[in-house]
């Protein structure tokens, strides 16, 4: 590290802060910050692999592996990212982005007919792909330029697309639908009401660490609800097997298929300027500039990680900006106490009970903490859009790429099965065709001079 930040990690531990970013902490202290780092990673990392989980077909006991791998992975990307990369206290936990492209990519293909189980293995190969993509970004020193292609138009249009197309899933979980067939459950819908109104509740009028974690205090209330109701899944523990550790290919092996590599790669591309925006709010707060090298090497790992999750299959992960807020809130910049919250997310990884009991929380708590996140999700596209200097131009692009993609979202699938395979799958997903007018209009046809 060189004089200048150190200089400012100093500034940071005399004035704002109780320890600064490079300084020791005492092991008990740690553990104590630690914890809050863990906590923060459980308010979303434990609905996520249950909602997405149940998309792609997988039993209670597949759900609980996918949550061990979940804690694992959050806990690895953190170290790595920590001690290697932007070398930030940043959580790293299942992205929403790519919560929201699998249950849409799962939703798709199983409209038109093609196995669940074969998606699984597709979704391998897509990962495995986009990460290697991420990686050669970094080695021909593109990142910064691939990274111009998404401005706030572009990701504004994406994030738009991807929260409404993810919409009538959420309403299905929430109402019961998709586990009862076509018609409403009204215990289903009491209980993602209150899920979402104690977690808006507390959000709104709760303040500091309260505040942090209302989405998880809002899934403990709901799922308590639902045991009332009687609405809840039985715990399904592998019996004899208390440490467990995750299993390569899970799904077995990697198959290729074309529409699933090019949605893998568009996402991972989108989600690194998430991952820009985290490292620079963290930057921010700290006083501690972000330069060039730095965005390249945690773009490496985020492609080191992305290869990780098409190996041991998981949510692709991302930094969260709610980590800034752990900061601010503790006053705690230093790296250590946050690998200790690490180490914590690792061991529960292994502990097969963490697993099992997280895969039984009902669907609807889960759809209606994912509403409250994709809430914030939407709210960041319409943020993406007020940093426009609107003219007939950017109304234009907007305009087209929302109703046309919004548009294919209400056609039948059987609208496309007369196309061959890979061109009937692109143009049959509203989000990949809303992403293809978006890129092609604001950077070739109608690019600003």
């Amino acid at each position: 590290m060189d004089e200048k930040i150190v200089h400012n990690a100093k500034k940071i531990q005399n004035t704002d802060f109780i320890y600064g970013l490079e300084d020791k902490v005492p092991l008990g202290k740690s553990v104590v910050y630690g914890l809050q780092h863990l906590i923060a990673f459980l308010a979303s990392a434990v609905v996520m692999p249950v909602v997405v989980g149940t998309a792609l077909g997988l039993d209670q006991q597949a759900i609980a592996e996918f949550l061990q791998r979940t804690f694992i992975f959050g806990g690895v990307a953190g170290i790595l990212q920590a001690k290697f990369g932007h070398k930030y206290p940043l959580v790293d936990g299942p992205s929403g982005l790519w919560t929201g492209l699998l249950v849409l990519i799962a939703a798709s293909i199983t409209a038109q007919g093609k196995p669940i189980e074969l998606l699984r293995t597709d979704l391998e190969m897509g990962m495995l792909i986009a990460g290697v993509v991420l990686i050669l970004l970094c080695v021909f020193r593109l990142v910064t330029h691939i990274s111009k292609l998404f401005t706030p138009l572009v990701n504004g249009v994406i994030i738009m697309l991807m929260t409404l197309q993810l919409s009538p899933s959420m309403v299905k979980g929430m109402t019961g639908i998709s586990e009862n067939g076509s018609y409403l459950d009204w215990r289903y819908v009491v209980v993602a009401i209150v899920t979402v109104v104690c977690a808006l509740g507390i959000n709104l009028k709760a303040k500091g660490f309260i505040q942090s974690i209302a989405t998880l205090l809002g899934v403990i209330v709901g799922w308590i609800l639902a045991v009332i109701l009687g609405i809840t899944k039985d715990i399904h523990m592998v019996e004899g097997k208390f440490v467990t550790l995750p299993e390569p290919f899970a799904y077995g092996t990697p198959t290729f298929d074309a529409g699933v590599v090019i949605i893998c790669v568009i996402g991972s591309l989108v989600l690194l300027s998430m991952v820009f925006t985290g490292v620079s709010g963290m930057s921010e707060a700290l006083e501690i500039p972000v330069d060039r090298k730095k965005f390249t090497t945690t773009t490496l790992i985020q492609g080191i990680m992305t290869i990780g999750s098409g190996i041991w299959p998981v949510i692709g992960p991302m930094p969260y900006i709610s980590s800034v807020g752990i900061l601010l809130m503790t006053r705690v910049a230093a790296v250590w106490p946050f690998i200790v919250g690490c180490i914590m997310m690792i061991i529960l990884g292994v502990l097969a009970p963490v697993g099992a009991l997280f895969a039984s929380m009902p669907i609807a708590v889960g759809y209606a903490a994912l509403l409250i996140v994709f809430a914030l999700i939407f709210g960041q596209g319409i943020k993406e859009f007020r940093k426009l200097n609107f003219t007939n131009r950017e109304s234009y692009i907007i305009g087209i790429s929302l109703l046309v993609g919004i548009g294919i979202m209400f056609l039948p699938a059987s609208a496309f099965t007369a196309l061959p395979g890979v061109i009937g799958y692109i143009l049959s997903n509203g989000l990949i065709v809303g992403t293809i007018l978006v890129l092609l209009l604001e950077h070739v046809l109608i690019r600003k001079k």
